[in-house]
Formats: C-alpha cells, structure tokens, sequence
C-alpha cells in the first residue's frame, strides 16, 4: 500500500515534516470546528475544539514521521509533540492557580490539575492512532517533502515564539502570531517565520518556485479560523477586514516563492572556473 506525496528523507528532515504534517491536520480540523464554538449557548469552546483537533495532528505527525525517516524520526517527532502537550498543561495549571486568587472571566478553564493533564488525552489518542496506523508497511517516493518542511520550519519557529512571550499552546503558534498581526513586532515576527519557510523550500524543492506558490495553501490554513471567526461576529457588510486579512498574508506567501526560488539559483548557480595550473 502507497500513501502518495510522501518521500522518504534524512531523519531530521523527516522529523520537520512530521510537525509540518501535524500543524496542517490541527488547523483544518479545528477550522472545521470553529462554526460550532460560534454559535449561541456554544457546546465546545475554542480551546476545546483545539485540543480535540490535536488528534488528528498527533496522527498525521507520526504517519509522516514514520514514512519519511522511520522510527528515529518518529522519536523526534513524539519528543517535540510531548514537549507541546507539557507546555500546553503547564500553562492550563498556571491559569487555574491564578483564578484560584483573583475572579476570571468565563472561559474555559481546566477546574483543577488533573482536568488540565486529562484533557490532553486528544493528542495522546492521535499519538497511539498514529502508531498502530504506522506498524503497516507504506511505500515511500523518490525526492523531498518540500511543502510540508517548509510548513515545519513555520510551526517550529512561531511555537518557539509563542512560548517565549508566554501563549498558552505552541502547536497554535503560527494561528496565534498572526491573530496578533497588528502589532509591528508581530508582524516582523510572521515575516520572519516565513522567511525560514522560504529557506527551507529553496533548500529542498527541486521546482523552488512551484513549492513556493504552493505554500500559499499552507498561509490558508493558517489564516482559516481567524476567518471563520470573524465572518461569524461581523455582518456580511463588515467582511473588510477578513478579507484584507487573507490577501496579506497570501502576498506573504507569494513572497516565499520569490525568495526561496532566488536562493535555489544562488545555491544551485555552477561556481566560478578555477584558473588552469600552468604546466611546468
């Protein structure tokens, strides 16, 4: 059995596709979700329909993970996903011991440090999922994963962000850096992690600018829930906003195709002839 578009690649490489992997599955899914957190009287909140979409990026992650480098990338892969998860439970108790002294509004918090740690069981669930579907033999192509490094390099670089300034989950980083994108030092900060995007696909792609205008629906991803968002709190007449907010970022991306296809030609450009040695 073959799982298409998927080649197998040095374990780092493989590891970088894997979170690639996992980002996109989390943000479709809760993109999916996020219609229902909307609504009056909603039944899910959006950070529960967040963690519920970690399990399908805990699948994904280690699907890929395993494909592309095999059980060494899958390692890398499982260690940064945990990392996340812990971070993810960290800042869950830490917001539970400060409404423990002071009145916090109504969102939904964990009650207590067990519910912090159980709620996580999504991404534990996609973890195992993920490894009993990876037990089967799949058939990996000739090349790179071009796209989906170049989309680890992205959620790799806006989780270190969101972690350093002190976001509640790393696996929303590259969600969270450009909801708050109308900041200037966000905006550098979304700049800079597609440029490391950039890099990547001009590294990797053998067609850098093919790659490049292809990242344009990984910019989608990103951008869909904060759509979904606000097409839900404003009126149609009000859309000027999302709208702009999508053709941003995907100039952004049309961005990351000149830059990564410009410096394919600077590292692929046959260097300069080295003179003759004169015969003696």
């Amino acid at each position: 059995m073959t799982m298409p578009r998927v080649a197998a690649t040095s374990v780092l490489w493989a590891a970088l596709s894997g979170i690639g992997a996992s980002f996109l599955a989390t943000a479709v899914i809760f993109t999916l979700l996020m219609p229902v957190t909307l609504v009056d009287f909603a039944p899910l909140s959006r950070e529960r329909a967040f963690e519920l979409s970690g399990l399908a990026g805990s699948a994904a992650a280690i699907v890929v993970a395993r494909v592309a480098g095999g059980w060494r990338a899958v390692a890398i892969v499982a260690l940064c996903l945990g990392a996340a998860v812990c971070y993810a439970i960290w800042r869950s108790i830490q917001a539970f011991d400060f409404c423990l002294r002071a009145l916090c509004p109504m969102f939904d918090y964990a009650p207590s440090h067990l519910d912090a740690v159980i709620r996580q069981w999504p991404a534990a669930a996609g973890a195992a999922l993920g490894l009993l579907t990876s037990l089967r033999t799949w058939a990996a192509r000739e090349g790179t994963n071009a796209l989906l490094e170049a989309t680890g390099a992205l959620a790799l670089s806006t989780g270190l962000v969101t972690v350093v300034l002190g976001f509640d989950d790393a696996r929303a980083g590259p969600i969270i850096v450009l909801a708050e994108a109308a900041a200037p030092m966000y905006i550098a900060l979304f700049i800079g992690s597609l440029t490391a995007a950039a890099i990547v696909v001009g590294i990797r792609s053998a067609t850098p600018l093919l790659s490049g205008v292809r990242f344009v629906a990984v910019v989608i991803a990103v951008e869909a829930p904060l759509v979904v968002q606000e097409a839900f709190q404003r009126g149609p007449r009000e859309l000027k906003g999302p709208i702009l907010a999508v053709v941003i970022p995907l100039a952004a991306a049309l961005g990351v195709a000149l830059v990564s296809a410009s410096l394919a030609r600077v590292l692929r450009s046959p260097s300069p002839r080295q003179p003759l040695a004169r015969e003696v």
